[in-house]
């Protein structure tokens, strides 16, 4: 049975995540600030140095097949036309720059023993199509930080090699979670189709499931139909 820790997994992509591994028999351990109600909760704000550590401790000794870091904060009115990058306080700015770029560089390094211990260990880190060159979108803090992460997954990729680790960033488009789909019905996102639910656990299962010979280093998930 396969042990995943899933940052980010009381809702969104990680709490859809996190039922989805769990109702295939795979011990998940949900990180969030929030209570989670799938396998076992370990309450963490990993954007500060004892957050991280509580991660660490709680996992402990035990082996991990997967480090998920699927969670992520953004500016007050993000992706809004309430958002004003002059208006955004200094605290949200380091604290965006802390949970969505920081954080999964130093639960990388801090769990790296844990996840050498299993056969065909895999990191998958939650970007965004905002992080992608000529897809960025005006929240500043949000999108350098996901910028960040394909710097930060080629480069652990090279350092963590040895180690038999390999990492994955996967870039989506809007994702159909039950808060963008509220959204949506209320008119606050336009009219689109978001990318469902479905295709983003099947593209992580993708990358479970591969051999240790295959690293798919960036995955890009586009929605056919955006919202104007």
């Amino acid at each position: 049975m396969p042990t995943y820790l899933i940052i980010g997994a009381s809702r969104g992509i990680g709490g859809g995540t996190a039922a989805h591994l769990a109702e295939t028999g795979a011990e998940v351990l949900s990180v969030s600030r929030s209570p989670s109600s799938v396998g076992t909760w370990i309450e963490a704000d990993v954007g500060s140095v004892k957050g991280i550590e509580t991660v660490k401790a709680a996992v402990g000794n035990r082996p991990l097949d997967g480090l998920l870091f699927l969670g992520g904060v953004w500016e007050k009115g993000a992706f809004t036309d309430e958002y004003s990058f002059l208006d955004s306080p200094v605290e949200e700015t380091l604290n965006m720059i802390a949970v969505n770029l920081t954080a999964p560089i130093l639960l990388a390094q801090g769990l790296a023993k844990n996840l050498s211990e299993t056969p065909n260990p895999r990191i998958i880190l939650m970007g965004s199509m905002s992080g992608v060159q000529n897809t960025a979108s005006p929240e500043v803090a949000n999108t350098a930080a996901k910028f960040g992460l394909q710097g930060a997954g080629e480069a652990l990729n090279l350092s963590l090699r040895k180690l038999g680790i390999a990492t994955t960033l996967i870039n989506p488009d809007y994702v159909a979670t039950p808060e963008v789909v509220e959204e949506i019905a209320a008119g606050d996102m336009g009219d689109q189709a978001p990318i469902p639910m479905g295709d983003m656990t099947r593209t992580i299962d993708y990358v479970l499931n591969l051999s240790g010979d295959s690293v798919p280093l960036v995955i890009n998930l586009r929605q056919a139909k955006p919202g104007e």
